[in-house]
């Protein structure tokens, strides 16, 4: 609002409907465990948010588990330097829209076989998922394409189960009271000296928004939180008698990425405590660093 009383309303991006959307349980419901994740990967912080030095930091931490899974071997740390460099011109260029839980979850259903209906295919009809030992422009290309498909299928499923059209005016009210929950959140925060309980992506939104003040504390995924998360599935399988799954998790270890998701989701919501502390030390006041609409 201006100080003359004329409200001055910014047009809301796809990303922030989507992150609406994702608050709904009645759009989620809709929606399958893998077209849930994809759906999700939609509403993170878009390729063309980043600064070039950040997306290569963030995609040679992804690449190095993606080539792993994809069988790809490299030489040596001058060609996943130039690889990162590269991928970094490709997704600017041409897939500046999609995020990097979409790059790294391309690929986990490229492997899957959750992408084989849109990529090319073989003489013998089957789809065509190798990289040859070439993890260049053409097989990302190849997989970001296919990905970008089910993608679409995806988004286009959630907003077909939205109840209504969306309305800008109530999705600046949502935005709005998102707003307000993380204000209330870190009041709580300064009062009892503990995170309120709140949901996984609630967590990612508060995290969203603040990162966008400049507020936000770095994301940072230990070796200690994978293990810890790796130990904590793997008790959860035992007691269910899930044997042959504690196998293939103990093979896979942290290389797992329901344990990666679930370290990151811990190491998030470990970065928004720090932030919450960080604030209060620093006596911030959040309701002078957030633009209501």
């Amino acid at each position: 609002m201006m100080e003359t009383g004329i409200a001055v309303y910014k047009p809301q991006t796809a990303v922030s409907v989507r992150r609406t959307m994702a608050a709904n349980p009645e759009i989620m419901a809709v929606l399958g465990p893998a077209e849930r994740s994809v759906f999700l990967a939609t509403t993170a912080k878009t390729i063309m948010e980043y600064e070039d030095g950040e997306l290569a930091i963030e995609l040679a931490k992804a690449v190095k588990f993606i080539a792993k899974d994809v069988g790809y071997r490299t030489t040596d740390n001058a060609e996943m330097s130039y690889l990162c460099v590269r991928i970094v011109e490709i997704l600017k260029r041409h897939y500046g829209g999609l995020t990097l839980r979409d790059f790294r979850l391309a690929f986990e259903m490229c492997i899957t076989g959750a992408l084989d209906e849109f990529l090319p295919k073989r003489s013998d009809g089957t789809a065509d998922r190798g990289h040859y030992q070439s993890f260049n422009a053409e097989y990302i290309c190849k997989v970001l394409n296919a990905y970008e498909k089910q993608r679409a299928n995806v988004l286009k499923k959630a907003y077909d189960a939205t109840p209504t059209p969306v309305d800008e005016s109530k999705v600046r009210g949502a935005m709005n009271e998102l707003r307000q929950n993380l204000i209330d959140a870190y009041g709580y925060f300064k009062v009892n000296r503990k995170m309120p309980e709140m949901s996984a992506i609630k967590e990612m939104l508060f995290y969203d928004i603040l990162a966008d003040t400049g507020l936000a504390t770095d994301i940072v995924v230990t070796d200690e939180i994978l293990q810890s998360e790796l130990q904590k599935k793997i008790r959860e399988l035992t007691v269910n008698y899930q044997m042959y799954d504690v196998r293939h998790l103990k093979e896979k270890g942290t290389e797992d990425k329901e344990i990666q998701v679930r370290a990151f989701e811990t190491a998030r919501r470990g970065a928004l405590c720090k932030t919450f502390e960080k604030m209060v030390a620093d006596g911030v006041v959040l309701s002078e660093h957030i633009k209501f609409e």
